[in-house]
């Protein structure tokens, strides 16, 4: 009998101890998943080069090209020589606004364009005057600003971008900066292009644009100023500062802080603009369809004015043709 009972003592000992151990291999196992607390041992040294922690749903993305009548109240500054210079935005019918460093040598303004080159697709008009922000001084004064007179004209070749509301930048994580020529190298043509950023604080009103955690080949810089920053469609900003060192390559495994642009908020001269577009209102006939509406192209229409002697004889006419088809 006793013999019996140190032969189960035996199994159950043998038992106890391989599921004993298959537990410790299987937390072993867990442990080297992805779920395990281990440091990794090849991340970089730099400080720079923090993993990243991409948002769901973020509206960061490369640098793109847009298309024809994708932003319609964009426009393109350019020189008495036909030359670039800044981007700049409508705000009202015959205003224009954008940095005020853009101003000096400025004659006239493309719209409807995806290129800084005059075509036959695009709309050109004069700037009649330019107003810059009352403490301007120089492209370093804190309100880098202006407004853009130019001729007026209907809401079939153009329409405007609504100024938001917004006063807390802590509200807005992301945004969309445009401009003509972001990554374009020197004597080629600048297409209109636009990119996703995140808006980070800076010291003073200045936004901050940076690029991170996205995969990218495409070249990426932003060599141009005075263009919109928007958020939900309205205009929340614009660019006084970009970046002329381009990036190569962005890999989304490591975050480079890749800052784009500097923004001025709209909020910080709103009531100042708010005035010079009632000023302009006054003297416009016809207002601009507000962005993202589709402009509306009017067809011709032919009216041929008639004297009522003139409509009596076609009348008769018409009688007499009638009657002769009805009794022949």
């Amino acid at each position: 009998m006793a013999s019996y009972q140190y032969l189960i003592y035996f199994v159950l000992f043998i038992t106890f101890h391989s599921s004993t151990s298959d537990s410790i291999d299987d937390n072993r196992d867990d442990d080297s998943g992805e779920d395990s607390m281990e440091i990794p041992t090849d991340l970089p040294e730099s400080n720079n080069t923090i993993t990243c922690a991409r948002k769901q749903n973020s509206l960061m993305h490369e640098i793109l090209q847009a298309n024809p009548k994708q932003f319609p109240f964009v426009v393109a500054l350019m020189s008495q020589r036909n030359e670039y210079i800044c981007t700049g935005s409508i705000i009202a019918n015959g205003m224009i606004l954008t940095a005020a460093e853009c101003t000096s040598t400025v004659s006239h303004v493309l719209l409807n364009t995806t290129t800084d080159k005059k075509d036959e697709t695009n709309v050109q008009l004069h700037v009649i005057k330019t107003d810059s922000f009352p403490t301007y001084t120089g492209p370093d004064s804190p309100k880098n600003v202006a407004i853009l007179y130019t001729e007026k004209h209907n809401n079939t070749l153009a329409s405007k971008i609504r100024i938001s509301n917004f006063t807390n930048p802590q509200k807005i994580s992301e945004m969309e900066a445009i401009g003509f020529g972001l990554n374009s190298e020197v004597g080629h043509s600048r297409p209109l292009q636009y990119v996703g950023v995140e808006r980070r604080s800076a010291k003073g009103d200045i936004m901050h644009g940076y690029l991170d955690c996205i995969e990218t080949k495409i070249l990426t810089c932003f060599k141009d100023i005075g263009g919109p920053v928007i958020f939900d469609n309205e205009l929340i900003g614009i660019i006084t500062r970009g970046q002329n060192d381009c990036t190569k390559e962005i890999m989304p495994n490591y975050a480079i802080n890749k800052r784009l642009v500097d923004v001025l908020p709209t909020f910080t001269f709103k009531s100042w603009l708010d005035e010079q577009i009632a000023k302009n209102q006054e003297q416009v006939k016809e207002p601009l369809e507000v962005y993202p509406t589709k402009l509306v192209f009017r067809e011709p229409v032919l009216r041929v004015l008639k004297s009522k002697a003139n409509v009596v004889k076609d009348f008769l006419t018409i009688s007499i043709v009638l009657t002769k088809y009805l009794f022949s």
